[in-house]
Order: C-alpha cells, then structure tokens, then sequence
C-alpha cells in the first residue's frame, strides 16, 4: 500500500497496442536525440522538461506530489493530438514516462508520425505537416486552465497579431552536424515564469509625487496576458518604503493588514491570481493596464524607494523575494 502523500505510482510503458498518448516511442526525448541534440538540449533547460520533477511543483500547496491528480494531465500530457486541439479541449494525462514532463512527443507524435511546421520534410520519425502546431492552439489545452489564453486574446498582443511562440519561443540559428549549414529555428527552451529578467521585462514602473501623495504607477506594456500569468502561486508586490530625515524607514500605518513575508515597506500592493477554491478576486494586472498605489505622506517622509518584489510563492520572505525595478524619490518637505 502506498503511504499517504506519495505521488501516483508510474505505471511504466503502456501495453502493446495502447491508444496515443499511452504507447508511442517508450524512449521518449532519447528517440528524438540522435537528429535533433540541440533542440533537445534547449528543451532539457526548460521548465518544460522539469514539469513533473520540479520540487516547487511538487509543494504541499500545489500539486502536493501530485496527489491532486487534475494536475497531471498538464505536467505529464499525452500527445496533445490526441485529444484534439480545437477551442476548449483538454490534454489527458500521460500514462508513462511521466517524469519528462511536457516532452517532444506531447506535442509533436502523432497516431502515424510525427507533426512538424514544414512540408515535405523526410526523416525516419515520418514528420507530417499541421500547420496548427505553429499557432497558439498547441499551447491553449495546458495554459488555459489558469486563462492565460484567455488573457492574451483579450491583449493588445492578440490585436497586433503577437501570439505565444513570437516571445516564448525566440528564433535561434543552430550549426553543427544535424542542423549542416546555420539553420534557423524556433527555441525550446520556453522562457517563462522561472526567468525573472524575461518575466518581468513587460513592466514598467514610475512614481510622482502629488500634493501630500506619492503615486506609483505599474504598467503591463508588453506582456501578452496578465502578470503574474498563469500559475497561482506567483505574487508581485509593487512596494513603497519611505524614509525620514535619517534615513531610517518609517513603520507602516498601524492596523495595516499584511500577509506572511511581506513585512518590508511603508505600504504595498499584490498582484496575484489566487486559488479559485479560496474565493477571492484575481488581482493580476492586465495586459497593456496600468494600476496605481496612491500613499499618504507623512510630515516625516524626505524619500522614497518604490521597486517590485517578485515571489514564485506567495508565502516566501521578502528575504527570498528578486527584488527590480527600484526607483529612488525625494520627497518635498510638508
């Protein structure tokens, strides 16, 4: 009997003759080696690859070693074909080789062959062309559990015509003997929520000072859904320390609510999208939206410090926090 806790067990390679999904290539990223190293060296950099075995993802409080099974579909996923890709579809759940993660096969293996964004390419894995891998319904069955692709259709990305693999998969050019001369591609490395500098890079911050009031404004500029997007345990809080004449930080206003960890500051903000069984409001900022914190001077305050703190969980210090996008003010004496 499994003890209570342990993560589902892996069933191994499915049996001959199973469906797509749960017995094409039991080699997995190894079968895909031997042509493309490069692609799968970028892959095995990614978040993607660590879908499964990430110990944050693992957390009590979020997949809680996957004992939340609704989590599996999308951190092991059959090949995304095979459930279709059409609005509202969903992945199933892979039933082997589940510590991949998101793999090549989930979202290239077909029930004959493999899906590839050209034509008339000849290799020993049979690649077919489907030209919607290339769009952004490959991503739709997996992001959109938590409405990023909802959010994106919503942006001014979607009206400019910017879709997910325009920023999470930059073009690279690749040398070497599988690739023969440069040759140019997309990257499989998928930068996302875990690299801060790309994660962060849509956001712009500024402070005024009005009257009796320092304002500071956050703008989503280039972002293409809200942030923090997708998981519900990133948190960004747009934080404001004042200090007096000595430079000593002055304590927050008395009675002022904070979560755990969010000690630091004279008053801050969350950006976050919550647990939909907590009940409470998504305050993510939305793409191409501005929010302001509007901070009440006290006669003490000669500068301020306005900058982001962000958190891939929400319960962590402010110790542990990447803090960004600092600005210094000074203040008008009252």
């Amino acid at each position: 009997m499994a003890r209570e806790g342990a993560p589902p067990a892996d069933p191994g390679p499915a049996p001959a003759g199973a469906p797509a999904g749960g017995g094409l290539a039991p080699g997995g990223p190894s079968t895909c080696l031997p042509c493309h190293a490069q692609v799968v060296d970028e892959w095995r950099a990614s978040m993607h690859a660590a879908a499964f075995t990430d110990p944050q993802v693992r957390a009590p409080g979020q997949s809680d070693n996957f004992t939340r099974a609704e989590c599996i579909p999308c951190h092991a996923p059959a090949p995304i074909f095979a459930a279709g890709i059409e609005p509202g579809a969903r992945v199933l759940a892979r039933v082997e080789r589940r510590a991949d993660g998101v793999d090549c096969l989930a979202c290239h293996a077909l029930e004959s062959g493999v899906a590839a964004t050209r034509d008339g390419l000849a290799a020993p894995c049979a690649p077919r062309l489907r030209p919607e891998l290339s769009t952004e319904a490959a991503c739709a069955a997996c992001h959109n559990q938590h409405q990023t692709h909802d959010e994106w259709r919503a942006s001014p990305a979607f009206a400019a015509g910017i879709d997910c693999a325009d920023c999470h998969m930059p073009h690279v050019e690749r040398t070497g003997p599988e690739a023969g001369a440069p040759r140019r591609g997309s990257s499989h490395r998928f930068p996302g929520g875990r690299d801060r500098e790309f994660a962060l890079a849509g956001l712009e911050l500024s402070a005024r000072v009005e009257g009796r009031e320092l304002v500071a404004t956050l703008r989503n500029t280039f972002a293409g859904h809200n942030l923090p997007s997708d998981s519900r345990n990133r948190a960004l809080d747009l934080v404001v320390t004042l200090f007096d004449a000595r430079g000593a930080a002055l304590p927050p206003p008395a009675g002022e609510p904070r979560e755990p960890g969010c000690e630091a500051g004279f008053a801050r903000v969350r950006y976050r999208n919550p647990y939909r069984a907590s009940g409470q409001p998504s305050t993510q900022l939305p793409a191409g939206q501005a929010s302001e914190l509007r901070v009440p001077l006290p006669d003490g305050a000669r500068r301020a410090r306005v900058e982001l703190a962000y958190k891939l969980q929400p319960l962590l210090s402010d110790r542990e926090a990447h803090w960004t996008h600092g600005l210094d003010v000074e203040l008008p004496p009252p």
